[in-house]
């Protein structure tokens, strides 16, 4: 490996569309030039209208950051992504790519301080800024389709519940946005309980044991746990995160609860949850297409609503068609 090759993997390429002009970058930025990364504005300093004019003209917009930036990168696009998301000058699909990785930035902090105050204030903004983002863009869901991360993490795995979920509930005609708004908190946080599981059963790369597996069936009941010990939480949101691995035949947990007994919503998560865990690729099994997790989905009838798997499989066909 020549040092020109090596020199890259320390480097990640940036969109500049997604750098807001008189905002503070919290982090180096380099542009590339006879195939040397130079330093072009330090950390701290303000991103301004010419910068970004002189670097789309001498740079054609190429620019990088060094990978151990990539966090404060993120907090940047977070605490920016409002005037991303309202700008006319940010192309949609680059919008939806800001809004993910916010909120992948946001679901770490919640993982790793999950009573932190100021992680759950966070949380609950990109709720909103995801609810907002697709309701008020039909293009919005398919554009966050396209860059879904596609190897299973919890944390991405939680962005894609919540984008799926907001859209499902959507799609099945619930208008209402203080809803739409409880079921984004349910599917951003349904994973919330994992938190409270030891990370070498979280990131076990092979099938856990029968003792290991009664522990991660548990994380339902802590993430509930959690949420009422540390933020005001609607009834909707708190059934998706305790309800979401139930089955309406009663072969879910960590309960058993069946039919009726399941919230609407829980039952909808449940859809959801299996279907993203199911399409990325996981350390045992490859990703599956969409028609085969269809064919998975319907072929495990008696577990969902099968009402909502038809409503869901529609929902996903248009969208993934209109990718």
């Amino acid at each position: 490996m020549d040092k020109d090759t090596k020199l890259q993997l320390y480097f990640d390429k940036i969109n500049l569309e997604k750098l807001t002009p008189g905002s503070i970058i919290t982090f180096d930025l380099y542009i590339k030039a006879q195939n040397k990364y130079v330093l072009y504005k330090n950390r701290n300093l303000t991103i301004s209208f010419d910068d970004i004019k002189r670097l789309l003209e001498y740079s054609r917009g190429n620019i990088f950051i060094h990978k151990k930036d990539r966090k404060n990168y993120r907090d940047y696009l977070e605490a920016n992504i409002e005037n991303i998301l309202k700008s006319e000058n940010v192309p949609i699909v680059k919008k939806a790519e800001a809004l993910y990785e916010s909120a992948v930035n946001v679901i770490e902090d919640v993982f790793e301080n999950p009573r932190s105050g100021p992680v759950i204030k966070r949380s609950k903004q990109m709720v909103n800024h995801t609810v907002d983002f697709i309701l008020g863009d039909e293009e919005a869901f398919v554009n966050l389709l396209k860059i879904r991360k596609h190897d299973y993490y919890t944390y991405t795995h939680s962005v894609n519940v919540c984008t799926f979920l907001v859209s499902f509930a959507k799609t099945a005609g619930i208008n209402d946005i203080k809803t739409l708004k409880d079921v984004g908190e349910g599917g951003l946080l349904h994973d919330l309980g994992k938190s409270m599981v030891p990370s070498e059963i979280i990131n076990k790369p092979t099938k856990l044991t029968k003792s290991e597996w009664e522990i991660m069936k548990k994380h339902p009941e802590y993430g509930v746990k959690i949420a009422k010990e540390t933020r005001k939480i609607s009834e909707v949101s708190l059934a998706i995160i305790g309800q979401h691995h139930e089955k309406i035949s009663g072969n879910g947990y960590p309960l058993g609860l069946r039919g009726e007994e399941l919230s609407v919503f829980a039952r909808m998560a449940s859809i959801v949850d299996v279907y993203d865990a199911i399409t990325t690729n996981r350390s045992y099994s490859k990703a599956r297409t969409p028609v085969e997790a269809a064919k998975f989905l319907l072929d495990h009838k008696g577990d969902f609503d099968e009402k909502l798997i038809m409503k869901f499989i529609k929902m996903v066909t248009l969208k993934e068609n209109n990718k």
